[in-house]
This record gives C-alpha cells, sequence and structure tokens, in this order.
C-alpha cells in the first residue's frame, strides 16, 4: 500500500467496521534497583489505551510463570482483554535489568530466549480479517518467531505506528530497513534519528533536511520524535510542529513515550489535527513523569484526560 493510500484511509471511531486495532510486542518486567515493575512498551501503550475507551487486542507471550500470571491479572484488573495473552512452556516472562545512568538516565539490560521472541498468530483473529492499525517496535522482531508473525499482521493492517525503541544490540540496519516501509507513524527519540541518520546515510546535517530524507525514503506518513523535557515535534505533509513539554514536577521518566504514543493514536482514531495530538500527548506523558514507575497504579488518574478531551472509558 502506498503512503497516499494509507493517509487517505484513516480509521475513524464513527466507522469502525473492523477490530479497532493491535498492540504487538513485548510484556516484561523491569527489574529496577529499587524494586520490579511491569513492562514492555506494547503493554505500557495498551494500557493506556484502554483507559482512554479504546479497545485495542494486546498479542504478546509470557512464560508459564509467577510474573507471567501476575501480568494476566494485571489485565483482568485493569479490564483488559486478555485472550491475546499467549503462554510458553519453554521461555521464561520477559525480563530486564534497569540501571540508572547520569548520562542516559536508564540502561537496560535485556536477556534473550524470552518468552515475547516466540508470539504466536493470535487465536483470536481469522485469517482474512482485516487489522485497522497495528502498533509495534522492534524489540520483539528479533527473532524469527514473533518476526514472522508481525510478518503476517502488517499485511493485514490498514495502517502501522512504530516506536522505534531501539535497544542495542537487538536491532540491525536490515530489521529497519523491513519495519521501516510504508509506515503510517514512525515516533522516535533524537539519539534514534541520529542512528538512523548513520544506517540509511541521510542527506543533510540538520534534524529537519533528515526526518525529511528518511518519510521519502521509505514512505513513511508522519514522524515524531519526543525530546523529553524540551517537547516533541512532528512531520507531517511536509510541514514541521513543535511542542514544548509542560512544566512537571519528575517523578520518574520512564514510561513517558509510551503515554505519547497511545494519545498520539488515540488523535489519529478521533481525526484530532496534529497540533492537538502535541499538546495532548505532551500533556499525558508529562503526567506520566509524576508518578513513579511507568503506569499509574489508580485508573482516577485518566480522569481529567477523560473529560477534558471528550473520551469515555
Amino acid at each position: 500500500m502506498t503512503m497516499e493510500g494509507q493517509m487517505a484511509r484513516p480509521p475513524t471511531i464513527a466507522g469502525r467496521a473492523r477490530r479497532e486495532g493491535l498492540i504487538f510486542g513485548e510484556c516484561l518486567f523491569d527489574h529496577f534497583p529499587d524494586g520490579d515493575r511491569v513492562g514492555g512498551a506494547p503493554l505500557n501503550v495498551a494500557r493506556h489505551l484502554w483507559a482512554l475507551g479504546q479497545q485495542p487486542l494486546l498479542v504478546s507471550r509470557v512464560g508459564q510463570d509467577g510474573e507471567g500470571a501476575r501480568i494476566r491479572d494485571l489485565l483482568h484488573t485493569w479490564g483488559m482483554d486478555a485472550r491475546g495473552l499467549q503462554e510458553d512452556p519453554q521461555y521464561p516472562t520477559g525480563s530486564v535489568e534497569v540501571l540508572p545512568d547520569a548520562v542516559l538516565g536508564h540502561q537496560f539490560l535485556i536477556l534473550p530466549r524470552q518468552a515475547y521472541d516466540r508470539i504466536a498468530w493470535p487465536a483470536q483473529l481469522p485469517a482474512l480479517s482485516r487489522i485497522a492499525f497495528l502498533y509495534h517496535g522492534t524489540l520483539a522482531l528479533r527473532e524469527p518467531g514473533s518476526r514472522g508473525t508481525w510478518e503476517r499482521l502488517t499485511g493485514q493492517s490498514d495502517w502501522r505506528f512504530v516506536d522505534l525503541n531501539l535497544r542495542a544490540p537487538w536491532w540491525t540496519s536490515d530489521l529497519l530497513a523491513t519495519v521501516l516501509p510504508g509506515t503510517r507513524v514512525l515516533k522516535l527519540n533524537a539519539d534514534e534519528l541520529g542512528t538512523l541518520a548513520q544506517a540509511f546515510s541521510l542527506q543533510g546535517g540538520g534534524r529537519q533536511s533528515r526526518v525529511a530524507d528518511l518519510a521519502q525514503r521509505f514512505a513513511i506518513g508522519e514522524v515524531v520524535i519526543t525530546h523529553g523535557a524540551e517537547g516533541a515535534v512532528a512531520w507531517a505533509g511536509g510541514l514541521w510542529q513543535e511542542c514544548p513539554a509542560p512544566v512537571v514536577r519528575v517523578e520518574d521518566s520512564v514510561g513517558a513515550g509510551d503515554a505519547f504514543a497511545a494519545v498520539w493514536m488515540v488523535g489519529i482514531l478521533h481525526g484530532w489535527p496534529v497540533d492537538l495530538r502535541l499538546i495532548r500527548a505532551q500533556a499525558l506523558a508529562a503526567a506520566i513523569c509524576t508518578v513513579r514507575g511507568a503506569l499509574p497504579s489508580d485508573s482516577a488518574f485518566y480522569a481529567p484526560f477523560l473529560r477534558d478531551w471528550g473520551l469515555h472509558p
């Protein structure tokens, strides 16, 4: 499908005629020095989407272990559809060691041979059904098992949101060259843009020229770049828009980008213009920074956003 075809048929709330969407990728536990927290960008994004009134199917895989059971229990507690959460009889639930870093904020030690490396085709999805949208990153595509499932899902999706989330050493330029073409929305941070510029010899030394080259080369509809406390910028239709980050007391920045991604997708589904998506995505991302961990413990956290944005859980 061409970029023009992707951009011409965005799904809308009023005209939803198929499964709303699918979130594909890792569910895991982040092991911080002060304790464990459930995580994985796909799980975080799915949680935010459900809290904001959407009902995508989360397709992931956990081990037949205590941590996998904890994730399944959390999905039920949040009122989410857990039928897409598979169990693996051999590989454990995903695990990441998160280490504080004075420069990078956090460093991630990601283990191999995890359950999310073997995500199978979701039994809930008929072989010929269409998927309104597909969200995914790159980590769960590192092994052939999950990557093969992703390739089939991509072929049945109206549009894709790619949340790059590059984690060394679990990506290659060849993988990115497979993932990027035809993406409706590509979300990345400033460092990842530099990585792509080097990997694909993007033209120009400035951010705008690099993004324009990237979007043209891979037929990408929108590129969103997050800069933490400096805010975010979006390239869409050849135009740039910027939005500063709200000033908040930062407790923990983990998961802010996942909140941003979820709101961006909600905005597409509801037909919000790019400038409004930037403002609202930054608002939820900033709010996540005021709590400990990537996800709020109380669903009441979302109430002001639901009210102010006219959404219904």
